[in-house]
């Protein structure tokens, strides 16, 4: 069998997504998966191989059952605090990972503690979360490693801070030590839309500089060791610790004239890292940096014959560029849901600069006490740095908005992946399947007729108008409550937002309509007024305390939207919650949609 370590591989990642199913009570999908899988590796493999992948299933099941079925219940001899967040700390016991609150407030990171107190069971599977513990009291425990790893960065933090200031020593700790943390709302938003973000947060792209670099200058020995220390010491990211063992398992078979299979490579990695950490199966980070990297294997050389006439380095990043979007894209559209077409600019003009502050960042680590190589290397990176921020303020011009992509598209992408391969296997009829698919996108996302939706929060109001094929949305907000705007706008794939506009604000709809949008004296809600020129109006008061429905005046000229009441904006799942939209037909309002949902 060819390369058998892929299906090893999948027969790994599909034993732990049965084995989640399992702990969410999803016994039928469970069984459904589990049985699909073995009647399809019976029926097309050989009995030993078969039984050779069985084996993997159950392992990868039972290391998924066994990381979450953990209760340690309330005296604990060693938590490692992790990561600090406003209130809690994220900690490992036993190698899973936990919520720690209660008594933290005089804690640091990296600390290990004796801890005494209450555990409760909360799983969060995406992030490796097995439950809440709440310390009430703690010992301190013997520094090690970890904890020395957490303050040494926190000086490296004082002494960029003193000489670049903060922001720029935001953006080296989040481009050299994978600390995050300090980057600002803005830092983040303008990095998204450049598509760099995977330059920011540590990945595969720093190990294999960091490598690269020490490899050349020491030999191979000391880049493996540096590259170890490298990754405890940002984080052990699911993203590096994979580029890690690939690059590792790449060196060794050269060292003994073995022949190196990128796929088998990969392979081997993800068994290795999710036997060792099965909520990875599900972990973003991983997902983004194993299908990108998937993508490049399969596809980077292919695509660099077809740009053959372009300049060598153009190529090579073009080409790297679009390989690692292949089968990312689609993850992204089932996960994070939003996309720079910003990627490719952003990769061919900031990521040699980015690549340039790892090295220096990396070099500044290693000599920190000697404080005038560090200022020059300080310095140096300022330089760099500037040189960046020119390269992202052009880039920014140049770059469109980030568009936020759904489930449906997603399917799109894959299925449209399906048809191309399909089609080179010599089912030629396929070939009408993406011109179909296009179509099919064209007319979802235009309108025939122009849509209007008022929806009334507890911390503010919108009226989202979908017209043709742009979508615009005009709200009113408290700034701290913002969060269901974000929503709002991802789910609906906006493309302008309006907020908190001035008084006799109008927009136009068509050539016989238009709203006209006020705020309210007594309490700062949108009053949103539906014209005909030389006609009758409606009036839609988004302040209304009405039950749910819609309640009229006599004179049939006042509609109330009821309003939703959410106290935690973070347990709100469907920004759409009780809204109504009309449709302007024939150039009257007519309701065509009223949610229900609570």
């Amino acid at each position: 069998m060819k390369r058998p370590l892929i299906f090893y591989a999948i027969s790994t990642a599909v034993g732990c997504l049965c084995a989640m199913e399992i702990l969410e009570n999803s016994i039928t999908i469970c069984s459904t998966i589990a049985v699909l899988f073995f009647i399809i590796y019976f029926t097309t493999l050989d009995k030993k191989f078969f039984i050779i992948n069985a084996v993997f299933f159950s392992l990868a099941a039972f290391s998924f059952l066994n990381y979450f079925n953990f209760n340690p219940g309330s005296h604990i001899d060693k938590i490692k605090l992790l990561n600090k967040k406003n209130y809690y700390f994220i900690g490992s016991i036993n190698g899973r990972k936990v919520i720690v609150n209660g008594k933290v407030e005089k804690l640091k990171e990296g600390s290990s503690i004796e801890a005494y107190g209450s555990f409760k069971k909360d799983m969060n599977f995406t992030r490796g979360i097995i439950g809440n513990y709440k310390l009430e009291k703690y010992k301190l425990l013997k520094r090690d490693i970890m904890y020395y790893s957490y303050s040494y960065k926190k000086l490296i933090y004082n002494k960029f801070k003193n000489i670049i200031g903060e922001d720029r020593t935001a953006l080296i700790m989040g481009i050299c030590y994978g600390d995050v943390h300090y980057l600002t709302q803005e830092q983040n938003q303008e990095f998204q839309k450049l598509g760099v973000i995977h330059a920011v947060s540590v990945s595969g792209f720093h190990m294999a500089i960091i490598y690269q670099a020490i490899e050349g200058i020491f030999g191979f020995n000391i880049a493996v060791l540096f590259s170890i220390i490298y990754v405890i010491f940002t984080g052990m990211s699911a993203a590096t610790m994979r580029s890690f063992i690939m690059i590792f398992i790449y060196k060794l078979s050269k060292i003994f004239f073995k022949e190196y299979d990128g796929l088998s490579s990969l392979s081997l990695s993800a068994i290795i890292l999710i036997m060792a950490k099965p909520y990875y199966i599900v972990d973003i980070g991983f997902g983004l940096s194993f299908l990108a990297t998937l993508g490049i294997l399969v596809y980077y050389k292919k695509l660099s014959r077809v740009l053959y006439m372009m300049p060598k380095k153009l190529n090579e990043s073009i080409s790297l560029t679009l390989s690692s979007q292949v089968f990312s894209l689609p993850y992204v559209a089932f996960t994070i849901q939003n996309f720079s077409y910003g990627f490719m600019l952003g990769n061919l003009f900031l990521l040699p600069l980015y690549s340039i502050l790892v090295v220096l960042g990396n070099i500044a680590l290693v000599v920190s006490f000697l404080k005038p190589v560090f200022n020059i290397i300080a310095k140096l990176i300022n330089l760099v740095i500037e040189a960046s921020e020119g390269g992202s303020s052009i880039v920014l011009k140049l770059t469109p908005e980030i568009v936020y992509l759904n489930y449906e598209q997603g399917i799109i992408m894959l299925l449209i992946y399906i048809s191309f391969k399909l089609y080179k296997s010599g089912y030629k009829k396929m070939k009408y399947m993406p011109a179909a698919l296009f179509i099919f996108i064209v007319l979802q996302s235009y309108s025939i007729i122009t849509k209007v939706t008022f929806l009334n929060f507890q911390s503010g109001e919108a009226v989202i108008l979908d017209s043709r094929n742009q979508r615009v949305m005009i709200c009113n907000y408290d700034s701290y409550n913002g969060k269901w705007i974000v929503n709002i706008k991802k789910y609906m794939n906006i493309d302008k937002v309006i907020t908190n506009p001035g008084q006799n604000y109008r927009y136009i709809l068509n050539k016989n309509s238009f709203l006209s949008v006020n705020s309210s004296e007594k309490n700062n809600s949108l009053i949103v007024k539906f014209h005909r020129y030389n006609k009758e109006k409606f009036n839609f008061i988004l302040n209304g305390e009405t039950d749910y429905g819609i309640s009229k005046t006599d004179d049939n000229s006042l509609i109330y939207i009821p309003k939703v009441k959410i106290n935690d904006s973070s347990k709100y799942e469907d920004p759409l919650d009780k809204s109504i939209t009309y449709g302007i037909i024939f150039n009257r309002l007519i309701p065509i949609e009223m949610s229900e949902k609570r």
